[in-house]
């Protein structure tokens, strides 16, 4: 198997420059996603609190994460389509670096929207905690979650281009 090489040269590619489109559309889902979140959660809607799925998602939490999934993945595979056929796996990648980077900032700006510090006990703890970093908690996961994206997005740039 041959060992994936990283040229900074890529950062002059047209993938480079679809991954950095594909990322400013995974920032504004996440923006737009956790603004909606915030605004659901304070109407007075009764089934926003019904718990259908694995008693905390609601059908507002499937039916948009349906539309981000399809979004991010949607749009990275059409300019896949158009302009990579040779590189699935490197669109692939990319495109779940985005979705681990939307899964971070959602939840976060759903905390910034909400004026909500983080907290030990937050939902978003109960996995794996937190950890206190300057006087504010940090959820491990959003340190596991940066470091999967920025591995993943090496893999995808590092494919060989051929």
């Amino acid at each position: 198997m041959q060992k994936p090489k990283f040229d900074l040269n890529e950062f002059k590619s047209r993938e480079f420059e679809l991954l950095l489109g594909m990322t400013a559309v995974t920032v504004i889902e996440a923006l737009v996603y956790g603004w909606i979140e915030v605004l659901l959660y304070s109407s007075d809607n009764p089934v926003l609190y019904n718990t259908w799925l694995l008693g905390h998602y609601t059908t507002y939490h499937i039916a948009l994460a349906t539309l981000v999934i399809a979004m991010m993945f949607g749009v990275g595979f059409v300019a896949y389509i158009l302009y990579s056929p040779a590189r699935l796996w490197r669109f692939f990648l990319l495109a779940l670096g985005n979705f681990g980077l939307w899964l971070m900032l959602e939840d976060e700006f759903t905390f910034i929207f909400s004026g909500s510090r983080h907290t030990l006990t937050d939902w978003t703890n109960w996995l794996i905690g937190a950890i206190s970093l300057f006087g504010s908690y940090v959820p491990i996961w959003y340190i596991l979650m940066t470091v999967a994206v920025f591995v993943v997005w090496y893999l995808g740039l590092s494919i060989p281009s051929n």
